[in-house]
Order: structure tokens, then C-alpha cells, then sequence
């Protein structure tokens, strides 16, 4: 087993970038337990609604790959949002928040005590489905869509046209 996730993690690790355009950036699950979160950045309300059918599609990604459903959490999005919202107010595209936060601080400090967690960011995509298509097209986001390991999801959107910034977080709680 432990071969196994090994092997999974440098498949999805292989598909990681930064840079400042088109989908980037793939965590994959983290094998240990949350460590003590940096002070996250603190998440606003979505100024535009997010997840109207994305949970549809991303659960038929799913499915056909063989992988169960997931079911939104509004924790996770909270951390979700903190981070799109970081990263348009302050111009940069990472999975380290300028505070030094990683994905697993954020999503700690949002009350979810998770066993595992993924995030995918993206930048420049103007819609649900654009972003989802991007993430399946590159393998190691597609590792995270379809990861059986995650029971749990939330979308977020910060800016808008060529500036949107998109972070998905998928989890499971201990």
C-alpha cells in the first residue's frame, strides 16, 4: 500500500506548476496529520456565486472513473475562497499563501479536522466548466478529481475574464 501511494504521489506532484496563466497546480493528499496552522488570510463571501453545477459534472468525472460522489462543505470552502481571494488581491499563484500557509493550514484553521486533502488552482478560466475541463485534461489535477481518498468538495472563484482566479479544495475528515 504504501508503494502504492508513493507512486500516486509522484504522478501527481509531476503534474504541479506555477506560473501565471491557464490551470496550474495540483496537491496531492497529504499522508500526515495537520500541523499547526500560520494565521490564514481571512476568506470574504463570494462575490459571485460559484458551484451551480460544478458539484454535477465534477461527480460524473467521477463516477466514470469509478470514484463516489462528493458532498459540499462549507469549511472547505471557506478556505477555498481565503485563498482565491489572496491570491487576486495580491497577485501571485501558488498553493503557499503568502503567509506561508499551505493548503492543509488553511483548511485546518476553517474547523476541519481532515486525514487527507487535495487542491487544484487555476487562473484565467471564465467558467465552471472551462476550469473542470482544464483540470481533467492534465493528469495530475485529474488525480485529484477523481481520488477515491476524498468524500468532501468546495469550488471558489475570486476576480473575473482573464483574472479569475479558481481553487478547488477536496478533503476527508478523520
Amino acid at each position: 500500500m504504501k508503494s502504492y501511494l508513493a507512486v500516486i504521489a509522484i504522478s501527481v506532484l509531476g503534474a504541479c506548476s506555477s506560473g501565471s496563466s491557464g490551470s496550474g497546480g495540483a496537491t496531492p493528499g497529504a499522508p500526515t496529520a495537520p500541523t499547526t496552522p500560520t494565521t490564514p488570510t481571512t476568506p470574504t463571501v463570494p462575490t459571485t456565486p460559484v458551484d451551480t453545477s460544478f458539484r454535477g459534472m465534477l461527480n460524473d468525472v467521477r463516477a466514470t472513473n469509478g470514484a463516489g460522489p462528493l458532498s459540499y462543505d462549507a469549511r472547505l470552502g471557506a478556505a477555498a475562497q481565503g485563498h482565491a481571494d489572496d491570491m487576486l488581491a495580491n497577485n501571485y499563484f501558488s498553493h503557499t499563501g503568502l503567509n506561508g500557509s499551505s493548503p492543509g493550514d488553511r483548511i485546518t484553521a476553517t474547523g476541519y479536522v481532515w486525514r487527507t486533502y487535495g487542491e487544484n488552482i487555476a487562473k484565467g478560466q471564465t467558467s465552471e466548466e472551462q476550469v473542470l475541463q482544464g483540470w481533467t485534461n492534465s493528469p495530475g489535477h485529474h488525480a485529484n478529481n477523481i481520488n477515491p481518498a476524498f468524500e468532501d468538495y468546495a469550488l471558489a472563484k475570486a476576480g473575473s475574464g482573464s483574472n479569475t482566479y479558481w481553487v478547488l479544495v477536496l478533503a476527508t475528515e478523520m
